[in-house]
């Protein structure tokens, strides 16, 4: 099976260059869950990419038909902390612009949703799987608003639109999987 792979710009440097993710989506056959899998957050542990492309070589083996649902995989998540070097150190931990660590940045639908107990009160006579697909509508409402507002004009700190194009991607999935390693 050959999955179909995305390009997706996150930075434009000083220099010009682009620096962008890339998506490897296997779809199987048949429709069942998503599998998200990401490597390298933090740019230092890099085990992740190696353990995601060996998964990539082993998914690539299979037919349509032996996977039912799909499964998206992220090697770099973080091209630009992978990039990060200090004295011939892989650094990457932390965001250069303003010293936040990266697995610190993500967005929390919760935090800022003033109507969750409503919504949660309003379900009450739904079944487990039509809560969570009106859930998910609610997330993915509002996390496409902060996108759009990402390309205003205005624009948007780094750590927000990486995190809302990082997110993006796994919102609807039905497992997550955030690779770290040790970096020693």
């Amino acid at each position: 099976m050959n999955p179909t792979i995305s390009t997706i710009p996150i930075q434009q440097l000083t220099s010009g260059d682009r620096i962008s993710l890339q998506v490897y989506k296997f779809v199987g056959s048949q429709p069942g869950k998503k599998a998200y899998l990401q490597g390298n957050l933090h740019g230092c542990e890099i085990v992740g990419n190696a353990v995601i492309h060996q998964l990539i070589d082993f998914l690539s083996t299979l037919d349509d038909t032996q996977l039912i649902g799909e499964i998206w995989l992220v090697p770099v998540c973080n091209p630009a902390s992978t990039n990060q070097r200090s004295h011939f150190f892989a650094t990457g931990g932390f965001n250069p612009y303003d010293g936040q660590d990266w697995n610190r940045i993500f967005w929390d639908y919760e935090k800022e949703c003033d109507d969750l107990e409503d919504f949660a009160q309003s379900q009450l006579n739904f079944d487990p799987d039509e809560i969570r697909n009106n859930y998910l509508a609610r997330i993915q409402s509002n996390l496409k608003q902060h996108l759009e507002d990402c390309y205003s004009p205005r624009g948007l700190p780094f750590r927000h639109i990486y995190r809302y194009q990082l997110q993006s991607l796994c919102v609807d999935a039905n497992y997550v999987i955030d690779i770290h390693s040790s970096t020693n």
